[in-house]
C-alpha cells in the first residue's frame, strides 16, 4: 500500500479512538482518499466544503499531533474539494497555487447591485486576461468582498488554462521581498518570482505608500507586464486618483485601465450571504426571519456579518438550545447595543462632514430652507443615513427635524438615480465616506 495512503489510514484509527463516534463519522467518514504527496504535502480528498472547512477549523491541530507520533517524515496533510484538482492525465493531478484561495470562485460570489458591475467586468477579465480592460483597478471599503473577486478571477484564469502563470500577493509582500533581496544584495530571487508572469493580482495597492524605490520597481514590472499584454488586477480602499503617498506616474498608469467600485450589500444581498455562509460552514439550519434580523442588524461589511451569525451560531451551541429568532436577539443584544451607542456618534459626525464639505452649518443641512445649496447636502445626509448606517426611513426623518417617510425616501432615491451618471457626485460621496 502506497505509504501515505497508509499514513492517512493509521491517522483516521487514531482519529476515531479519541473522538466520539456519531462525531468522527460525521466528519472523516468519507474522507479516506489520498490523492497525491508532493513536496512534504499530502492532498486528502473530503466530500464538501463544510467538511474541509471544519476539519481545518477543529481538527487541523490533533491531526498534526497524530501525524508527529507516527511518522518522522516532514509531512503534513492538506484537505482537498473534488473542485479544486484538475484531471490533465489518468493518474496526475493538478491543484491551484499561486497563493490563490481556491474557495473563492465566481460561483461563491454573492452578487446583488452593490457589485455586479464589478463581477461582471471581472468575469470579462478573467474570459480574455490582457485583452478586455488593463489594468483592473477594484476599489471600495473594508470587508465588501474586493479580495474574493481578485482571487475569483485568478482563478477562473487557472481553470481555464492551466498554463497560464498567475500571482497573488498583498503590496505588503512586495515592499518585503523587495527589501529582503535589497539586504541580501541578491535581486535573483526577487526577479525569478516575478518575471515571466501572466497575470499579477496586487491586493491592497495603497500599502505600496510605506516605500519609495519598492514604488519604483514596480512602476518597472508594472510597464513590462503592461507592455507584454499580460493582465493585472489591482485592489484599493479608495479610487486611484485619491490614493495618498503613491507617486503619480503609477497612479495614472492604475488610471489606463477600468475602475469599478463595490458598495456596500443591500438588505436582500445580506440575507443571501448568510445564506451561503451558513451553508458553507453549517449544517444548522436558520430560520430566514433570523437571517434577516441579523441582516438589518449588520450592514457596513461583510465580515460584521459573518461575525453576527457565527455568534449565533455559537450561543446555541453553547446553551445547546435549537436556533430561534428570540435566541438571536438575545445573543446579538449586546453587539447591537454597543452598535447603537457608536451610531449615534457617527451620524452627528457624518451630518458634521458633510455640513462642512458644503460650507453650511448644521442646522441648515437639517432646517426647513429649500434653497438649492441645502437641499443636495440634505439629500446626500439622507442617502448616507440610510445605505452607510442602514437608518429606516422613519429613523432619518426623525433625525432630519421630523421629516415624514416619503420625503425621506424621495431623496434618497433622488442620489440613488443621479449617481448611476454623476461620477463627480459618485466622488463626493466617497470622499465623505472616507472622512467618516
Amino acid at each position: 500500500m502506497d505509504v501515505y495512503q497508509d499514513l492517512w489510514n493509521k491517522t483516521r484509527d487514531k482519529l476515531a479512538a479519541s473522538l466520539a463516534e456519531e462525531t468522527f463519522d460525521e466528519t472523516f467518514s468519507n474522507v479516506k482518499k489520498v490523492l497525491k504527496n508532493e513536496n512534504g504535502i499530502i492532498y486528502v480528498l473530503t466530500p464538501s466544503l463544510y467538511i474541509k472547512t471544519r476539519i481545518n477549523n477543529l481538527y487541523a491541530r490533533k491531526i498534526g499531533e497524530i501525524v508527529s507520533k507516527l511518522t518522522d517524515l516532514r509531512v503534513k496533510f492538506k484537505f482537498v474539494c473534488e473542485g479544486e484538482i484538475k484531471v490533465e492525465k489518468p493518474e496526475q493531478i493538478k491543484l491551484n497555487k499561486n497563493n490563490l484561495k481556491n474557495n473563492f470562485t465566481f460561483d461563491s460570489l454573492v452578487v446583488g447591485e452593490s457589485n455586479r458591475l464589478s463581477y461582471s467586468t471581472g468575469l470579462k477579465v478573467a474570459e480574455q486576461p490582457g485583452v478586455f480592460v488593463n489594468p483592473l483597478y477594484i476599489f471600495g471599503g473594508v470587508g465588501l468582498g474586493k479580495t474574493h473577486l481578485m482571487h475569483a478571477i485568478g482563478n477562473q484564469i487557472i481553470e481555464n488554462d492551466l498554463n497560464n502563470n498567475v500571482l497573488y500577493i498583498q503590496a505588503s509582500d512586495f515592499i518585503t521581498d523587495y527589501i529582503k533581496a535589497v539586504q541580501a544584495q541578491n535581486m535573483t530571487s526577487f526577479e525569478e518570482k516575478y518575471e515571466n508572469l501572466d497575470v499579477l493580482l496586487v491586493d491592497d495597492i495603497q500599502m505600496l505608500a510605506q516605500g519609495n524605490k519598492s514604488q519604483q520597481e514596480f512602476f518597472k514590472l508594472f510597464n513590462d507586464l503592461i507592455g507584454r499584454q499580460k493582465q493585472i488586477v489591482i485592489t484599493s480602499d479608495c479610487p486611484a486618483k485619491k490614493l495618498t503617498g503613491i507617486m503619480d506616474r503609477l497612479t495614472s498608469r492604475f488610471q489606463m485601465g477600468v475602475s469599478v467600485d463595490i458598495q456596500q450589500p443591500d438588505l436582500p444581498q445580506r440575507v443571501n450571504i448568510l445564506k451561503r455562509k451558513l451553508a458553507e460552514n453549517s449544517n444548522k439550519q436558520l430560520d430566514e426571519k433570523i437571517l434577516t434580523f441579523i441582516a438589518e442588524n449588520f450592514v457596513d461589511n461583510v465580515r460584521e456579518l459573518e461575525g453576527g451569525l457565527n455568534r449565533v451560531l455559537w450561543y446555541c451551541e453553547v446553551y445547546n438550545k435549537e436556533p430561534s429568532l428570540e435566541l438571536a436577539k438575545e445573543a446579538l443584544e449586546v453587539l447591537i447595543k454597543a452598535q447603537k451607542a457608536q451610531e449615534k456618534g457617527n451620524y452627528e459626525a457624518a451630518l458634521s462632514v458633510i455640513s462642512n464639505t458644503y460650507s453650511i452649518s448644521t442646522a441648515d443641512l437639517l432646517g426647513k430652507s429649500r434653497n438649492a445649496k441645502y437641499v443636495l447636502p440634505r439629500h446626500i445626509a439622507m442617502y448616507i443615513l440610510k445605505t452607510h448606517f442602514g437608518f429606516t426611513y422613519s429613523k432619518i426623518g426623525a433625525i432630519l427635524n421630523g421629516r415624514d417617510h416619503t420625503t425621506i425616501m424621495n431623496g434618497c432615491t433622488k442620489i440613488e438615480e443621479e449617481l448611476k451618471t454623476n461620477q463627480e457626485l459618485k466622488m463626493a460621496i466617497n470622499i465623505i465616506l472616507k472622512k467618516l
